[in-house]
């Protein structure tokens, strides 16, 4: 039998670039977003509103880092909800990519007055004790009349998840646009838990949206689910500043889990 090291889950919203607060544009608030993913180097971060050069910076000062998926309009361009893996512990097996509509498998395909399209990036990967994962990242349409679209994307979710090998860990990461006491979580934690209810220690603020320190409250919109994660160690909500400067407007958050002993032979 083989055990796997703690395995840590990060989930952070990095902002896109074009910001309309000067005081935390992307060069500013990039060396500063990069100490905070240091601090806690994940095997696993889920990113969103991530374009292809705030990509590219991560990976120059996180060389360890490796990273999959693609734009929302099925290319390079836009937003990612860009997962990266460190490279030391895993190694990507396959993943993909799918889209918020009654037609997911098409890029850049969207219904239920999403404006802009929305989707999900997931892998399989393999760590070096053998384990295998999968991981899921996304981010789910804003607003405050897309309950709607919330509740449709959580269905397709739902209903992708299910093509997945279900014996194996899964972490969904996430800024969900969704308080973690509401419908969207309800139906999501039918079959995954929530690491910051399951963790045996909480760190941090429970709120994880702050817009640059102007709101204080206790609305829990970025989480990481899971299910066949074994024990959950610790969850944080990350709230590293420096001199008044944030990394994002959202606070990353960040899990620790120890999953379960296996045997290879099972691997086949």
């Amino acid at each position: 039998m083989t055990k796997i090291e703690p395995l840590r889950v990060m989930s952070f919203n990095v902002l896109q670039m074009d910001v309309e607060d000067e005081a935390h544009t992307w060069d500013r608030r990039r060396d500063l977003l990069v100490e905070t993913i240091q601090m806690h180097l994940p095997a696993l971060l889920g990113t969103q509103e991530i374009h292809a050069e705030q990509t590219a910076f991560i990976l120059d000062r996180i060389p360890v880092f490796g990273c999959f998926g693609r734009g929302r309009f099925g290319d390079n361009r836009d937003k990612h909800n860009k997962i990266f893996f460190d490279r030391r512990r895993l190694s990507l097996v396959e993943c993909g990519d799918f889209w918020f509509s009654e037609t997911p498998e098409i890029p850049g395909s969207s219904n239920w007055e999403i404006p802009r399209p929305r989707m999900v990036t997931w892998g399989k990967l393999r760590a070096t004790s053998g384990h295998e994962i999968l991981v899921m990242n996304t981010h789910l349409p804003y607003g405050r009349n897309a309950d709607e679209a919330r509740r449709q994307s959580a269905q397709v979710l739902l209903r992708k998840m299910q093509e997945l090998p279900k014996h194996l860990p899964l972490f969904l990461t996430g800024d969900f646009n969704a308080p973690a006491d509401g419908e969207v979580h309800g139906l999501l934690t039918e079959t995954l838990a929530d690491a910051w209810i399951t963790a045996n220690e909480r760190i941090g603020p429970e709120g994880t949206f702050h817009g640059f320190g102007k709101f204080k409250g206790t609305r829990r919109l970025d989480w990481i689910l899971h299910r066949n994660a074994g024990r959950t160690l610790i969850a944080e909500t990350v709230s590293h500043t420096a001199n008044g400067l944030y990394p994002s407007d959202h606070y990353p958050v960040c899990a620790t889990f120890l999953l379960d002993p296996f045997d290879p032979m099972e691997m086949g």
